[in-house]
């Protein structure tokens, strides 16, 4: 027994224990496995195959100069059958694995078979050792040798596993943390436009692309517009749209931009326009239909690739972003909503404020006074004119914003003057709408100009229009409009703060058609009172106007007396003075005219042919007789 020989052999299978039970990846246990069996079995001529997934190659060689170049076996169904049915070296039977060619290339003796569990990994030949023969405590080395290599291959390919497993796992909690926290981001999110900045930032930063950019598509025109742009190496900024050629999609959301080109090109009018943005991949965001797209280019890091888990992440902030979408335009449209409510509520508040001081109006002078100055405080109006019917055309009788322009014939030329009192429109002027209670609306500036007739407008001048809205002032009642079918007054609107919304049209109707049967009510209530009770203001003024015109044109003199007078509401109509009785009894003889006496606002005036002899009765002459002017200017005293 060789005992040197021997003792150098467990030497060396120590060295081999010590060697194959550290940490080493495969192709450093492939390569140091061949050199310590080539050591410890002194083989002559050797050669390494390692699996390369579809074949196996030959890694190391030794004494074997005939072979040159890359040599590969094939890997057969017999050999894929060597790990399973033969697991130990062999010495004989290659026939059974290995094709006669590679049998006669390496001259084969000898093989030793490298398994991780139940598959081939590799295999060393040789074509014998340098006694020539092997004997069993050959074998048994070999065996020894075999088993310890292919334990520790099994062990590096199930650590390198673990420590992919354990990456892997690693990823997934950073990505479900990544979600987490973008999630979280994403839906406290109510802001649009604050939205589209963060999810750009967010897809950014978790993919590290070097360029990203954000999309939604628009509800009204279809196109998908770009909101949100980020380039980590330049600050840059991209607007542009993108024309799709369907919103409907019920494929992957994740597109290569080459692989998947077919199918961008279903989609995109326009693929090429993609490149302004180095997109690689797109990533679309999809509810049936597309809402909106993310780009990524090529990471800012060379080194760094996009890997599935990369992709899973992608995927679930594309989901994450559809609800956070999703929720910021139910959250805008909830706001809109409920900006619309309020403003129509202090609409409401503000009708009913007017309905209230309309109703406190004692006079139609007022209820149009009232009526504009609501419009024009609380409704925004800037330009508005009510006009009342006075016999056939239409009077300014209130405004608002305005000053008309006087014709280059009138005195003082080109200048401002006072709306009130000009005609607006005359009755066979109406158009037909407004004979139906109808109104007429024209939301463009040049809307006086369609709505308005020719005479107005020349009036109006130069004053700006943003509309113009002509409501009747006229009643329901069937009755009154067939005994008088044309409106009380018209409602006209010129100008408003804002665009004209057709609530606030809506409003002008309400108005118009509130104050109309009140307006109708005072007119009839002054007709009433013009032909149950003289109106001893108006008496007094026709009385003046006629004595001023007799003394004019004849010479006859009156006297114009007045004193303060507070009477009882039960009490006997008499003037209770001693000189107005000397009087009516001087003209009852006389066959003359008797004193005039007229009672109002705390006042009584008496117009008398002669003058009186006034006594210690509180009769006071008015000198300025002569003028209307002098007399209204007169300092009553109460």
């Amino acid at each position: 027994m060789d005992y040197p020989g021997m003792s150098y052999r467990f030497e060396g299978l120590l060295h081999a224990i010590e060697f194959f039970t550290q940490r080493f990846d495969t192709e450093q246990l492939s390569h140091y496995s061949f050199e310590f069996v080539n050591e410890i079995l002194t083989l002559n001529a050797s050669a390494l195959f390692i699996h390369d997934g579809r074949r196996f190659v030959l890694r190391q060689k030794r004494l074997y100069p005939h072979i040159t170049g890359e040599y590969a076996i094939a890997d057969t169904d017999s050999l894929k059958r060597l790990a399973l049915f033969r697991g130990h070296t062999m010495t004989r039977g290659f026939e059974h694995f290995l094709e006669p060619r590679d049998l006669a290339s390496f001259e084969v003796k000898w093989l030793m078979p490298l398994m991780v569990d139940d598959k081939l990994h590799g295999f060393i030949l040789s074509n014998g050792n340098i006694d020539g023969h092997f004997s069993s405590s050959d074998l048994t080395m070999s065996n020894t040798l075999m088993r310890l290599i292919n334990n520790s291959l099994e062990n590096s390919l199930h650590l390198a596993q673990l420590r992919a497993s354990n990456h892997k796992l690693d990823q997934k909690n950073f990505n479900l943390f990544a979600i987490n926290q973008s999630t979280k981001v994403l839906l406290s999110e109510m802001s649009l436009s604050s939205l589209y900045a963060i999810a750009t930032d967010v897809f950014s930063e978790v993919t590290a692309s070097q360029v990203t950019a954000f999309g939604v598509v628009d509800p009204l025109s279809g196109r998908l517009r770009i909101t949100g742009f980020r380039n980590v190496l330049a600050y840059t900024q991209y607007h542009g749209e993108f024309e799709l050629r369907t919103s409907e999609y019920a494929g992957p959301i994740v597109l290569h931009m080459e692989r998947d080109r077919s199918r961008l090109e279903d989609l995109f009018v326009h693929v090429e326009q993609l490149k302004q943005l180095e997109a690689e991949y797109v990533i679309l965001i999809v509810n049936r239909q597309i809402v909106g797209m993310v780009t990524l280019s090529k990471p800012v890091n060379d080194e760094r690739k996009y890997d599935d888990s990369t992709f899973e992440l992608v995927e679930s902030l594309a989901n994450s972003s559809l609800i956070a979408l999703s929720n910021a335009n139910l959250f805008a449209e909830a706001n809109r909503e409920r900006s619309s409510a309020e403003k129509k509520l202090r609409l409401l508040l503000n009708l009913n404020r007017l309905v209230g001081n309309v109703n406190e109006s004692g006079t139609p002078e007022e209820l149009c006074y009232f009526t504009v100055k609501a419009l024009r405080l609380a409704f925004g109006v800037r330009k508005a004119l009510l006009c009342l019917r006075e016999d056939d055309g239409y009077i300014v009788t209130e405004h608002t914003g305005l000053a008309c322009t006087q014709s280059a014939a009138e005195p003082g030329g080109m200048q401002a003057a006072e709306p009130k009192g000009r005609v607006v429109m005359r009755l066979d002027e109406l158009p037909p709408a407004l004979l139906e209670r109808q109104l007429l609306c024209d939301y463009t500036g040049k809307g006086a100009e369609r709505l308005l007739p020719p005479r107005a407008i020349a009036w109006l001048g130069q004053e700006t229009t943003n509309c113009c809205v002509i409501a009747p002032l006229a009643v329901a009642s069937e009755r009154v409009r067939r005994e008088d079918p044309y409106p009380l007054g018209l409602l006209i609107l010129l100008e408003t703060g804002s665009p004209l919304l057709e609530e606030e049209t809506l409003l002008l109707d309400t108005v118009a058609k509130n104050i109309s049967p009140i307006l109708y009510q005072m007119f009839a209530t002054r007709s009433m009172q013009k032909l149950l009770r003289r109106d001893e203001r108006q008496a007094l003024l026709d009385d003046l106007e006629r004595r001023i015109d007799d003394w004019a044109a004849y010479g006859l003199d009156y006297y114009v007396y007045y004193r303060p007078h507070r009477r009882h509401p039960f009490a006997a109509d008499t003037s209770d003075s001693p000189e107005l009785a000397a009087a009516e009894r001087h003209a009852a003889e006389t066959g003359g005219r008797k004193p005039q006496l007229y009672r109002f606002d705390g006042h009584m005036f008496a117009v008398c042919p002669a003058p009186l002899e006034l006594r210690d009765s509180g009769w006071s002459e008015i000198t300025d007789k002569y003028r209307m002017s002098g007399i209204f200017s007169f300092p009553y005293e109460n």
